[in-house]
């Protein structure tokens, strides 16, 4: 996002004059729009037949398409559609390890121009370093720099602030935020640091939520994020957090155990919980709830596509969504595993009901809410399980509408409600002569149907126009760096027990006791069970007393999860049962540890002469 040459005039239009030019010299700019219909998301009406004139990266007149105007490039947009830059409010990076090849490029393809980010830190042994907040402020500049292709980074937060989780002994104390005045020292830290606002996590003690409330309003810093569990919805919003994340906190705090589920008395099974937050809703509860975050003016970012991922663990078409091309392998694999952990948790037939209905519920309570007054805007937890970074913001604008919002309405709440949660209204957020040019155009008209956000046409980015093939290259770019090479093809196979895979990865090139991240092929097909894996890799030369930094080699594995098949197997093959990890534990004394007898019974017998 290179600076460049503004209009002379510019300052006139900043300073109220009207968006349309009617008479005088005709204005220059670098870019025309013209014969489009500009989508009004204020007033969820069109005006049609317009011209928008950009110069440098701000629009700097909406004006008839009549009206002359001397620009250096014309776009005819006759039958397009034209909206503000989407933004999505809750969205993460670094999931893919490779953002600027996936993630940034994904929002950009679309239409996403701006996103706040969700945590940009991670706690540090030294209170001085912030590397997480560094490396995202570096990104900031490559991107308004114009080297990186990516959405504008709105708002950097710091690491969840989530008690002792995450936080080691050898790390200051006051990041727990265990009492008042640890809470105030962490706004403190956080002020200092330079971090645009301070994420709240469910598992703050209330001591430290409080405190850390109290020094954040009068620093300045907003904070904002999830209910900690000891807090009522109402108590947060009193205190002054700017933005809850997930609608799930109506169905946590309006049915008659909330007070009881919040001291730690309610203790059910977590699908008695669901069920009861459903069944037992009182609107009553819910309906102070809401007069008091509009009140207070507490937005709800609702990202209905996590709860759905919730219900939908279990269908296989929605685990085989055509996007996962644009996710590479490895976080693939931890989708699954979320949402295989999602589905073991209660796979019970009323276990998945209660997910279901639990996501249900969500968006009922969403259109309650927003009726209601409630500021809401758009925001998708991109990078979670099944979230896919950019598209997601079109489904959750379809969940908005399916809820019970109106097209216009869900429009609104991914372009102007952000920019006015974050006191940018006069920058972003609408199509008017002043606000920064960020837009997206489209075939057909989104007022009509939703869906039709997904009708990209091009994007103009900081000014800059990105037609279709511009974006279906960045598509492409990205499905690129999303292939799985060789190696980790291989981890993939192994951990799968796909040994014809295993095969084709190490024609392909991959090392067969190549460490990837901690472990090898071996180590991976032990940790899972998987006895053919284990046969093929020994037969094609695996080292099977190879040990990784902490010493585990793959017997140690085997036994650590109880993987009796392949323990036998790598016994039966040799595995030295006398190897140590770096803590001393040999397999037996891990097994023993685990009060795993299937696997001491293997393990002394193969050590008996």
């Amino acid at each position: 996002m290179k600076p460049r040459r503004l209009s002379p005039w510019l300052p006139l239009l900043l300073a109220g004059c009207a968006p349309a030019v009617q008479g005088g010299p005709a204005p220059n700019a670098d870019l025309a729009i013209t014969g489009i219909a500009v989508v009004d998301v204020e007033r969820g009406s069109l005006a049609r037949n317009r011209t928008v004139l950009i110069t440098g990266n701000r629009i700097v007149a909406v004006t008839p398409a009549g009206t002359r105007t001397n620009a250096a490039r014309r776009i005819d947009g006759t039958g397009k559609f034209l909206i503000p830059g989407l933004w999505d409010m809750h969205a993460h990076l670094h999931g893919s390890g490779n953002p600027t090849g996936i993630e940034l490029p994904l929002f950009v393809a679309h239409g996403v121009t701006g996103v706040r980010i969700m945590g940009a830190d991670r706690p540090s042994v030294n209170p001085a370093r912030t590397p997480g907040l560094d490396q995202h402020r570096a990104l900031q500049a490559q991107i308004t720099a114009g080297t990186v292709t990516g959405p504008r980074l709105l708002a950097l937060a710091s690491w969840a602030v989530n008690g002792a989780a995450g936080i080691s002994d050898s790390m200051p104390g006051f990041y727990k935020a265990r009492t008042g005045e640890e809470g105030r020292q962490l706004a403190r830290y956080f002020k200092e640091r330079g971090f645009d606002f301070i994420k709240i996590y469910n598992n703050v003690s209330r001591e430290g939520y409080l405190g850390l409330a109290e020094e954040a309003r009068v620093l300045g810093l907003p904070f904002a994020g999830h209910e900690p569990a000891s807090l009522s919805a109402i108590e947060l919003s009193n205190a002054g957090q700017k933005s809850i994340e997930h609608s799930r906190i109506f169905l946590f705090n309006c049915f008659a155990g909330a007070d009881s589920m919040q001291k730690g008395l309610l203790r059910i099974s977590p699908t008695q919980r669901r069920r009861r937050m459903v069944d037992e809703y009182d609107p009553r509860i819910c309906a102070e709830v809401f007069r008091t975050f509009a009140r207070n003016g507490t937005y709800i970012t609702p990202t209905h596509g996590t709860r759905k991922m919730d219900a939908f663990a279990d269908d296989s078409a929605y685990r085989r969504d055509v996007r996962m091309k644009y996710i590479p392998l490895p976080q693939q694999r931890a989708w699954n595993t979320d949402a295989n952990g999602m589905v073991a948790s209660d796979s019970s037939p009323a276990g998945r009901r209660s997910y279901m209905d639990f996501y249900t519920k969500g968006l009922t309570l969403t259109r309650d809410a927003y009726r209601a007054g409630v500021p809401m805007m758009v925001g998708t937890d991109a990078g979670d399980s099944f979230v896919f970074p950019g598209s997601s913001v079109h489904d959750e604008l379809g969940e908005l509408v399916k809820a019970g919002l109106s097209p216009a309405e869900a429009l609104r709440a991914a372009t102007m409600s952000g920019a006015r949660y974050l006191g940018r209204s006069g920058e972003f957020g609408t199509v008017q002569a002043g606000r920064f040019a960020d837009l997206v155009l489209l075939d057909a008209n989104p007022l009509d149907d939703i869906a039709n956000s997904r009708r990209i046409h091009a994007v103009v980015l900081d000014g800059r126009y990105l037609d279709r093939a511009r974006l279906d290259a960045l598509l492409a770019g990205v499905e690129v760096a999303a292939r799985p090479d060789a190696q980790t093809r291989l981890v993939a196979a192994a951990m799968s027990g796909d040994t014809l895979e295993i095969g084709r990865a190490l024609d392909a090139g991959a090392r067969i006791d190549s460490l990837v991240g901690t472990r090898r092929a071996l180590n991976w097909a032990a940790l899972n069970n998987r006895v053919p894996a284990i046969r093929t890799l020994l037969a094609r030369g695996a080292g099977i007393n190879l040990q990784n930094a902490t010493g585990f080699a793959p017997v140690h594995h085997a036994v650590e999860v109880g993987a009796h098949d392949a323990l036998a197997t790598l016994i039966a093959a040799g595995a030295d049962l006398t190897l140590r990890t770096t803590r001393g534990a040999l397999p037996l004394d891990i097994a023993r540890a685990r009060g795993d007898s299937a696997s001491v019974k293997l393990l002394e017998a193969a050590r008996r002469p």
